[in-house]
């Protein structure tokens, strides 16, 4: 079975989410069990589960008790069609999330639900309620402005909504970034998220004003609204489109084949050389909708799926299935009864992780440090003595943007952003002698030296101001929760500066080597 992976939404426009990435098709690599293609999903954006650090616990036997609200919201899913049976809502440390209800082997099938009961963007969508919101808006809005108005729209429904029990179980209010005042955002110490929470908060009042000079009706409120668009950036996925259902495919197969018998009546030809056109022609159509027609995306709210908390290091895989027409989950490894299951929202900074989401997990692979001017960095670090002249070479070679926003891993440092910084460190004999593609890569072990030295002396000065206490805040401004929140963040970008360090080290002892 071929599965198309989707990544996570991770957008980079306005609203300061990143954009999703490109597709890629791999191969199954499980035993084949079952004839249905895979589209597989990414998270786009980041669901809030609660403001303590990710961390997998064991639900306990009073935890898989479940409250009024989760017994409705299982109703719902089981009269909804969605297979689900290998879950439970649970509580682990005060992070709501979805444990295994048995046991569960690797490749079982977790969840299924049918295409029916999640809410779906799709291209080219028509407006579902012309009546409320102006066409012309409509056709023009982003892809969550849709569908945040679409949640609004079924929670207006009430009872009378199809997914009536999965909006009852959403959450009432957020407490993300961006319900944060300033004073709280400084706790973080970390001004490219302060700057992306105020991008948001500006771009979201925006929407509001179209939303509002759009509706004809009953205008939305901006509260509501806000509501909607954190619910949509926090729990939808997106793919590839792979074009309408299966089954709307099924219905052009009787006019082919009505259309092929009328032929041969005509054209003489042999019955069973009409029919192997008309059977390619459809199987055409559908190959062009799962395979080349890439370049469109769609977006899906799905219930129950998630629910599931994110985990980096899990494989559990979000799929669309266009022969079964459902969204999938299907375990990559084993779990015990009790245990939490998770799934991954893709590859998350703990940045926007935080933003969106409001949790930062600890030991996260893909988050970063960004530096916001590496340029000034290097000027702060007394030994150096960069030349004005040197900058103008460095932006005449088309290299000091690199320079502008360093997002500094646990492996090290961009390689434009270094051979910027090599071009800018070298010593007037070299630059004289060298273009600045030579700069690309090492040139003399004694400048590479220097050179990641000077980067390496940048993560020490930054970490030792991520260590710093941030300005003491009165305790009734600020709750206890936030506070833990920032120190926690804070914690763990100085711990992506210090395993950068470390990585620069080895990279000086390989230098000193050549």
């Amino acid at each position: 079975m071929t599965k198309t992976v989707l990544q996570d939404v991770t957008h980079s426009c306005v609203c300061s989410q990143p954009c999703p990435p490109l597709l890629r098709v791999q191969p199954h690599n499980r035993p084949f069990v079952s004839s249905h293609s895979a589209c597989v999903l990414t998270k786009h954006a980041y669901p809030l589960r609660s403001n303590t650090a990710v961390c997998c616990a064991r639900a306990t036997q009073s935890q898989t008790t479940l409250p009024q609200l989760d017994q409705e919201f299982q109703a719902w899913w089981q009269s909804a069609d969605v297979k689900a049976d290998a879950l439970v809502p649970a509580e682990f440390a005060d992070l709501r999330g979805m444990a295994a209800a048995t046991a569960i082997n690797s490749g079982d099938s977790i969840v299924t639900l049918p295409r029916t009961a999640a809410l779906l963007v799709t291209p080219k969508m028509k407006c579902p309620f012309p009546e409320l919101i102006d066409q012309a808006y409509w056709a023009k809005s982003q892809w969550f402005e849709k569908m945040a108005l679409m949640l609004l729209h079924e929670r207006q429904k009430g009872k009378s909504s199809v997914v009536s029990g999965y909006m009852e179980q959403l959450p009432a209010e957020f407490d993300t970034l961006l319900h944060w005042t300033s004073e709280e955002l400084q706790l973080l110490m970390y001004p490219p998220l302060i700057q992306q929470v105020q991008q948001q908060k500006q771009s979201w009042h925006d929407h509001y004003k179209n939303v509002k000079a759009a509706s004809t009706d009953n205008p939305v409120g901006e509260d509501d609204l806000v509501w909607a668009l954190e619910c949509v950036r926090s729990r939808a996925f997106s793919g590839p489109y792979s074009g309408p259902p299966v089954k709307d495919r099924a219905k052009l197969v009787l006019p082919f084949v009505l259309a092929a018998l009328a032929y041969t009546q005509v054209a003489h030809l042999p019955l069973e050389q009409i029919l192997n056109g008309a059977i390619a022609a459809v199987l055409f159509n559908i190959i062009y909708d799962t395979l080349l027609s890439r370049k469109l995306r769609w977006f899906a709210m799905c219930p129950v799926i998630d629910s599931m908390n994110h985990q980096s290091t899990s494989t559990n895989e979000v799929a669309y299935e266009y022969f079964g027409d459902r969204f999938s989950v299907t375990a990559e490894r084993k779990y015990t009864r009790g245990e939490q299951v998770f799934i991954t929202y893709g590859q998350q900074s703990n940045d926007k992780l935080l933003q969106y989401y409001g949790f930062v997990e600890p030991k996260n692979p893909a988050d970063v440090f960004m530096v916001t001017n590496m340029l000034h960095a290097l000027q702060d670090l007394p030994y150096l003595n960069i030349s004005k002249e040197r900058i103008q070479c460095v932006q005449q070679a088309g290299l000091l943007t690199s320079l502008e926003q360093v997002a500094l891993t646990r492996q090290g440092m961009p390689a434009k952003a270094l051979q910027a910084v090599r071009m800018l460190l070298a010593s007037e004999q070299l630059h004289s002698q060298r273009s600045a593609a030579d700069f690309a890569k090492q040139i003399d072990p004694l400048h590479e030296e220097s050179c990641l030295q000077a980067v390496k002396d940048v993560c020490v000065s930054l970490g030792n101001q991520q260590s710093r206490n941030p300005a003491r805040q009165s305790d009734n401004k600020v709750s206890r929760a936030r506070q833990d929140l920032a120190k926690a963040f804070r914690q763990q970008k100085s711990r992506v500066l210090q395993t950068c360090s470390k990585t620069l080290d080895n990279q000086i002892r390989q230098a000193r080597k050549a």
